[in-house]
């Protein structure tokens, strides 16, 4: 229902509502308990929680799905065996990098984003910073792979 400036029926001043869940935010962020300000922070910047949940979902379905093109990537050596994928150990680096760049990208997002907060910056930056780690680190194991 829309703020008309009229009284509520309840006796309640317009936009009391909004005031008082600011004071309970205030509260909340001002609480020393990590867990009321993780709730804090998760009610007064929902777009960074939803932009690292998205970056979790995502990032484990495609490090999921690149496990098998990475893994079969090895099957390239017989034909060109001067590709980095076919020097010792740089077949599990390959394989293994979406997933490692996946929980670095998730770490610059979470940790990331509360330093940024204490500088009074938005965490939507860390966030970025985190889906640019994961990216950057699946299209380096593609390039290792020799399939981009």
């Amino acid at each position: 229902m829309p703020d008309t400036g009229a009284p509520d029926p309840d006796g309640a001043e317009p936009g009391a509502d909004r005031a008082a869940a600011r004071a309970n935010l205030e509260a909340l962020t001002d609480d020393p308990h990590p867990s009321v300000s993780r709730a804090a922070l998760a009610a007064q910047y929902p777009s960074w929680g939803l932009a690292t949940m998205g970056l979790l979902a995502i990032g484990l379905l495609i490090g999921y799905l690149s496990l098998d093109t990475l893994g079969s990537a090895i099957n390239q050596c017989a034909q060109s065996p001067g590709l980095l994928v076919c020097r010792h150990r740089m077949h599990a680096i390959t394989v293994a990098l979406p997933v490692a760049t996946l929980i670095a990208g998730l770490t610059v997002s979470l940790i990331g984003g509360r330093v940024v907060l204490r500088r009074g910056a938005s965490p939507l930056l860390a966030a970025g910073l985190g889906w640019a780690v994961f990216l950057i680190g699946t299209i380096v194991a593609y390039v290792l792979a020799g399939l981009l």
